[in-house]
C-alpha cells in the first residue's frame, strides 16, 4: 500500500485504526464497537511452560523484583557462610594444634610487655618449648640473644612517622629466641619466619601476637614430628620488643643467621581473632606462592592503606622488607577496639582462629621452602585478592595496567561499531533521554551526601559499633531516589531498552575513571588494591556489548495499523501515523501504546507475543496498513545482562567494601580525619553498592520501593538513634600516670581520647569525687583531648614505704657537669657524666634542650656523640683529657673502646635517646654526653660556664608498666598501678582501655649539665 493510499485511509472520517500491539486491549478501551459480525480475537494457545518461562524471565516489574531481591539476599547471606566455612576446624585435628591452642593459653596467661617480669616468663617458656622439639631432631638448633648479649645500638628513624627527620639513638637489648631448621640445600637463600611475644603494657596479648607465636611453634612441631626436612633451610625469629619500635626484628638484623634468608613471613595480629588475612607482600614473584595456601584469604586493598598511610600502625614487616628481604605480612585483623586492651585474652580467641593463622602460614611456608627457584623480581608490586576462599587471584600491577589499557582502548571500538550499525539501521532512537540519568544521579547523590553528613552530625560513632545500617541507609535512599525520579520519566516518555542506555552511561563513567586510576597507577606502585574497578569496568563492557548486539542483530518490527469500516465516532484519534511514535517531545494521547502502566511495561516486555496475536486480529478485523517501525530485541537478552551485571559486581563491591570498613570502621575513635575518612567510604561504598541496579531501576515493582521506605526509615532510625558502643564495640582511650619530680611530685592520671566523652567517665571515678578536684581537659589536635585528675599513687617496688618514695624509683647522679669541660680547650665540645638510677626498670627515654634546640621541637641537636658505661664503667679515654685528634678518631656511628663501653658518634646531632635494657639486676644507665655549644658552633667567643649558650638540658622520662601485680610493701600487698584498677573496675563495660605510652607509669626528671 503507498504512504499515499495510507494517508487517504486515515483521513476518512469514518475510519477506524487500531494499534495491533495491543489491539484486544485497545478494542476493550475503544468507544468504538466492531460490528456485530465480528468474531472475538483469540490469542494463540501457549504451553503452561512456555507461560511460565515467560512470566519468570519476561522483562516484567515483578521477574526483575525478585531477581533483584535474590541476588542481594543470596549475597548478604553467602559471606557470612564462607566465613564460618573457613573457621572450621578439620575432623581430625593434628597434634600440633592441640600443642598449639596450649602454649596460647599459656604464653597469654598475664600482660607480658618488655618492661615487665612476666616478659622473661615468655621468653623462658618459648625456650623451653623449642628445645623440648629440638631434642627431637638432628637438623634443629637455637639460639637466644639473651645468651649471647646482643644489643642493638643505633640511629632508628621512627616507627610512626616515617617523613620525620629526627635522628633518636636506641639502645636496646635483645631478647630474640631464634631458631634454625638446616635445609636440604644449604646454598638456597632460606625462609625466616617471625611474630613477637612481647604485648603492651594493658593487654594479655593473646592475639597480638601470641597466636603468632604459637602457630610458629606449632609449625616447628610439624617439622620435627613429620621429620620433614625442607629443601631451603629455614629460620624461626621469636622476636621481642614489637610495639614499640619494632626492634625485635631491627635486632634479628645483627645475628649471623639473618645473611641465610632472603624470603620472610611475618605473622601479627591487629584484632582479637577471627580469620588471619594477607594484607601485604613485597613483590609479584613471592605473591604467588600463596595460591598455594588452603582457603585463602587475602587483599591487596588493605596493603595500598599501609603504603599510602591511611592505616597509621606498623609491623615487623616494615623492618624486614626494609632490609630488602622479600615476603608476606599475615594478621588478624578486627576488632580494633579490643586491640590492645585487656579483652584481648584467651576468652576472646578461639581454636579456629589458631587453627586459620597456623594452616595457612604453614602451607605457605611449604610452598616457599619447597621451591627450586623463586623469581628474582622483587621491584614489582602485586595485585592479589581471594575469591570466597575458593580462589586466589595474583597479577604484577604493571599487568594490571596493561589490562586496563588494552581494554581501555578495545572495548570502545567494538561499542562504536554496534553504535554505527545501529544508527545506519535507524532502530533505536533515544532522543534526550540521555539525560535521565545524570540528572538522577545528582539528585541521589546530593541526598545520601546529606544523609551522611547528618549521621556524621548527630551520631558520629554508629560506624565504630554498626556500620552496616548507615551504608544500607545510604544505599536505599540512593537507589530510592533514582527509582523515584526514572520510574516517573519512563512513565510519561517511555523509551526502549532505557536499561542499556543507563548501562552505557555508567560504563562511560567507568571509562573516564579508569582511565585516571590506570594512569596513576603507572606512575606509582602504591594503587594495588583498585583492581575493583577493573573487574566493574570488565563487567559493564560485557553488559554494554551485549545490549548493543542484540539491538544491532534485531529485526524490525512494525507497528501496523489496522484500518476497519465503522459507524461511530474515534476519540483521541492521532493525526497520523507518525504520532504513534514516541519520543521525549511527543505528547502521549488517553489511548496510545504507552500510556497505561500495563502497556507501558510491554515496551520491554513479552516481544514474543505480540506476532501471533497480530495475525489473529488481522484475520478478523480487516486490513493493516504500515506503522513506524522499532527494533525487536533478543527475547529475554535483559535476563543475560542482569546476571552479567548485578550478581558479580555487587559480589565483589560487597565484599570489597566490608573488608574495608572491618578494618578501618573504628578508627573513627582515633581522630576526626579517620571519622571523616570512614564516612567517605561508607558514602562512596553505599553507592558503588546499587549502581548496577541503577539499569532496572526504572522497571523495579512499587512493592520494592515500599521495601525501600522501609529500610530507609529502620535503618535511618538506628544510624540515628542506636547507641554507638557496647562491650564487644566499646570506645577506647588511653591511660598514662604522669609524676613530676620537679613539681609537686603528685600522681596525676593524663587519659587521651576523642573529645566529648571524658569527663562524665572520670568524674564518676571514686576518686575524684572523694578528692572533690575537678577534672581538667585540654583539646589536642585532631578531635581528641587529654582529661587529668589526681589518681591513687603507684606501688611499683617490693619493700617498705620510704623505698616507696616517688624519689626513690628515679633519681640521677651528675658525675660530670659541661662546666668542667669547658678548661680543658676553648675549641673542645663539652661533656658530661650522669647515671640514671631506676629502680625495676627497663625502660628509659632522654630529650635535650639548649637555647637553640629542643627535642621534637626545634633546632639541630648538638650533641655529637654518646656513650653507654658497662657495669657503671666510667674508663672512657675521651673524657681523660684526650685531643680532638684522638676524639676524632672515634668512627661514626657505633662502636665500642677497649673497656666493653659503646659509643655511639653522630655529627648531624643525636636528637634523643631510648634505653632498653633486659638486667634487672642493674639499677641505673650511666651515661656520658659530648655536645657542642652555641657560641662554638656559630665561631664566638668562649662563654662562661654557667651562660645559657653552654648548657644543656636533659629531660629523663622512665616508664613502669606492671598493673596486673602487687608489691608488698611493709608485708601489706598492694596493687601496683591502683589508679588504672580503679579505671577498670568503675568505668562502664562500653569502654576499653589502652595505654598512651611505653608504660603506664613515667616518672620525669630534669637535670642542667
Amino acid at each position: 500500500m503507498s504512504e499515499a493510499q495510507t494517508q487517504g485511509d486515515l483521513s476518512h472520517g469514518n475510519d477506524t485504526y487500531v494499534d495491533i500491539t495491543n489491539s484486544e486491549n485497545r478494542l476493550a478501551n475503544s468507544s468504538v464497537s466492531p460490528p456485530a459480525s465480528t468474531k472475538s480475537v483469540k490469542p494463540a494457545p501457549n504451553s503452561y511452560f512456555s507461560q511460565s518461562i515467560r512470566a519468570i524471565f519476561g522483562f516484567r516489574k515483578t521477574s526483575l523484583t525478585l531477581f533483584v531481591v535474590i541476588t542481594y539476599a543470596l549475597v548478604i547471606l553467602l559471606f557470612p557462610l564462607q566465613k564460618k566455612y573457613n573457621l572450621t576446624l578439620p575432623s581430625h585435628a593434628p597434634s600440633y594444634l592441640d600443642s598449639a591452642w596450649s602454649d596460647l593459653q599459656i604464653i597469654s596467661k598475664n600482660p607480658h610487655p618488655y618492661i615487665s617480669h612476666a616478659n622473661d616468663d615468655v621468653h623462658d617458656y618459648i625456650y623451653s618449648r623449642v628445645h623440648e622439639l629440638a631434642s627431637n631432631s638432628s637438623i634443629v638448633t637455637i639460639d637466644d640473644d639473651v645468651e649471647t648479649n646482643l644489643t642493638v645500638f643505633d640511629i632508628i628513624k621512627s616507627t610512626w612517622n616515617s617523613t620525620s627527620e629526627a635522628s633518636p639513638l636506641h639502645y636496646f637489648e635483645s631478647g630474640n629466641i631464634l631458631v634454625k631448621i638446616e635445609g636440604r640445600d644449604p646454598t638456597l637463600e632460606g625462609v625466616l619466619l617471625s611474630a613477637h611475644f612481647d604485648s603492651v603494657p594493658t593487654a594479655y596479648g593473646t592475639t597480638d601476637d601470641s597466636t603468632g607465636i604459637a602457630s610458629l611453634l606449632g609449625i616447628l612441631e610439624y617439622y620435627v614430628s613429620t621429620g620433614e626436612q625442607p629443601l631451603r633451610t629455614i629460620v624461626f625469629n621469636f622476636n621481642n620488643n614489637e610495639e614499640f619500635g619494632l626492634f625485635g626484628a631491627v635486632a634479628f638484623f645483627k645475628h649471623p643467621w639473618s645473611n641465610l634468608v632472603k624470603f620472610f613471613i611475618n605473622l601479627e595480629g591487629t584484632g582479637t581473632g577471627e580469620r588471619a588475612i594477607l594484607f601485604r607482600t613485597t613483590d609479584y614473584d613471592v605473591t604467588k606462592f600463596y595460591k598455594n595456601v588452603r582457603g585463602p584469604f587475602a587483599t591487596s586493598i588493605y596493603q595500598q592503606g599501609f603504603a599510602s598511610g591511611l592505616v597509621g600502625s606498623e609491623t615487623d614487616y616494615r623492618i624486614y622488607a626494609g632490609h630488602g628481604l622479600r615476603g608476606f605480612d599475615i594478621a588478624f585483623y578486627k576488632p580494633r577496639s579490643l586491640y590492645h586492651t585487656d579483652e584481648d585474652n584467651i576468652r576472646h580467641s578461639t581454636k579456629s582462629a589458631v587453627w586459620h593463622m597456623l594452616s595457612r602460614s604453614l602451607d605457605l611456608t611449604k610452598s616457599l621452602a619447597e621451591a627450586e627457584q623463586i623469581g628474582d623480581d622483587s621491584e614489582t608490586p602485586a595485585v592479589f585478592f581471594d575469591f570466597l576462599g575458593i580462589y586466589f587471584v595474583a597479577l604484577r600491577l604493571s599487568e594490571l595496567a596493561i589490562i586496563n589499557i588494552v581494554l581501555l582502548s578495545i572495548i570502545p571500538i567494538f561499542l562504536f561499531i554496534f553504535a554505527f550499525i545501529i544508527s545506519k539501521r535507524n532502530i533505536w532512537n533515544i532522543g534526550y533521554s540521555w539525560i535521565r540519568f545524570p540528572v538522577s544521579l545528582g539528585f541521589s547523590s546530593t541526598a545520601t551526601h546529606f544523609i551522611v553528613q547528618t549521621i556524621n552530625h548527630v551520631n558520629p560513632f554508629i560506624p565504630s559499633r554498626d556500620f552496616i545500617s548507615p551504608l544500607v541507609l545510604v544505599s536505599s535512599v540512593f537507589l530510592f531516589i533514582n527509582y523515584a525520579i526514572l520510574t516517573t520519566w519512563d512513565t510519561l516518555w517511555p523509551v526502549r531498552d532505557f536499561k542499556l542506555l543507563v548501562t552505557l552511561e555508567v560504563y562511560s563513567t567507568l571509562w573516564v575513571w579508569l582511565v585516571y586510576r590506570t594512569y596513576k597507577e603507572r606512575t606509582s606502585n602504591i594503587y594495588t588494591g583498585e583492581y575493583l574497578f577493573t573487574i566493574l569496568y570488565i563487567i559493564y563492557s560485557v553488559s554494554s556489548i551485549l545490549g548493543l548486539f542484540s539491538i544491532a542483530v534485531s529485526s524490525p518490527k512494525t507497528e501496523n495499523i489496522v484500518v476497519t469500516r465503522s459507524y461511530g465516532t474515534v476519540n483521541d484519534a492521532p493525526n497520523s501515523a507518525a504520532s504513534l511514535e514516541t519520543d521525549e517531545n511527543s505528547p502521549l494521547l488517553g489511548t496510545s501504546h504507552a500510556n497505561s502502566s500495563e502497556n507501558n511495561e510491554n515496551v520491554e516486555d513479552d516481544e514474543g507475543e505480540e506476532e501471533t496475536e497480530e495475525h489473529d486480529v488481522v484475520e478478523e478485523l480487516g486490513h493493516f496498513i504500515e506503522g513506524h517501525k522499532h527494533h525487536k530485541s533478543l527475547s529475554y537478552d535483559w535476563s543475560l545482562q542482569f546476571l552479567i551485571l548485578v550478581p558479580v559486581s555487587f559480589l565483589i563491591s560487597y565484599i570489597s567494601t566490608e573488608l574495608i570498613l572491618e578494618g578501618l570502621n573504628q578508627t573513627i575513635q582515633e581522630s576526626l580525619k579517620a571519622q571523616n575518612t570512614v564516612y567517605g567510604i561508607i558514602l562512596v561504598s553505599g553507592i558503588l553498592l546499587t549502581i548496577p541496579v541503577l539499569s532496572f531501576a526504572h522497571k523495579l515493582n512499587y512493592l520494592f520501593a515500599i521495601l525501600l521506605i522501609i529500610t530507609i526509615l529502620s535503618s535511618g532510625i538506628i544510624s540515628l538513634f542506636k547507641y554507638p558502643f557496647t562491650h564487644n564495640s566499646p570506645i577506647k582511650f588511653r591511660f598514662y600516670q604522669n609524676i613530676d619530680l620537679d613539681n609537686d611530685g603528685e600522681s596525676i592520671v593524663n587519659i587521651f581520647g576523642r573529645e566529648g566523652f571524658l569527663t562524665e567517665i572520670l568524674e564518676d571515678l571514686p576518686s575524684v569525687k572523694k578528692s572533690g578536684q575537678n577534672v581538667t581537659c585540654t583539646s589536642q589536635v585532631d578531635g581528641n583531648e587529654i582529661c587529668s585528675y589526681l589518681g591513687y599513687r603507684p606501688y611499683l617496688l617490693n619493700g617498705t614505704k620510704a623505698e616507696n618514695q616517688f624519689e626513690s624509683y628515679l633519681n640521677i647522679d651528675i658525675q660530670k657537669t659541661g662546666a668542667e669541660g669547658i678548661s680543658t680547650s676553648p675549641y673542645s665540645p663539652l661533656t658530661a657524666e650522669f647515671s640514671i638510677n631506676a629502680k625495676e626498670n627497663r625502660f628509659c627515654y632522654l630529650a635535650f634542650n639548649t637555647s637553640s634546640f629542643e627535642t621534637g621541637k626545634y633546632g639541630k641537636s648538638p650533641i655529637k656523640l654518646l656513650t653507654y658505661y658497662k657495669d657503671n664503667n666510667s674508663n672512657l679515654t675521651i673524657n681523660s683529657g684526650d685531643t680532638v685528634q684522638d676524639q676524632s678518631a672515634i668512627p661514626i656511628g657505633g662502636s665500642q673502646d677497649a673497656f666493653g663501653n659503646r659509643i655511639f658518634k653522630w655529627l648531624q646531632g643525636i636528637d634523643e635517646v631510648h634505653l632498653h635494657k633486659l638486667d634487672w639486676n642493674q639499677d641505673s644507665y650511666h651515661i656520658g654526653l659530648q655536645w657542642v655549644p652555641k657560641w662554638l658552633e656559630d665561631g664566638e667567643e668562649q662563654q662562661p660556664a654557667d651562660s645559657p649558650g653552654s648548657q644543656l638540658g636533659v629531660q629523663v622520662s622512665c616508664y613502669w608498666g606492671e598493673w596486673d601485680d602487687v608489691s608488698v610493701v611493709d608485708e601489706e600487698s598492694l596493687r601496683k598501678i591502683p589508679a588504672y584498677d580503679e579505671i577498670l573496675e568503675y568505668t562502664a563495660l562500653t569502654t576499653s582501655w589502652s595505654n598512651r605510652y611505653e608504660g603506664l607509669v613515667r616518672i620525669n626528671k630534669y637535670i642542667t649539665l
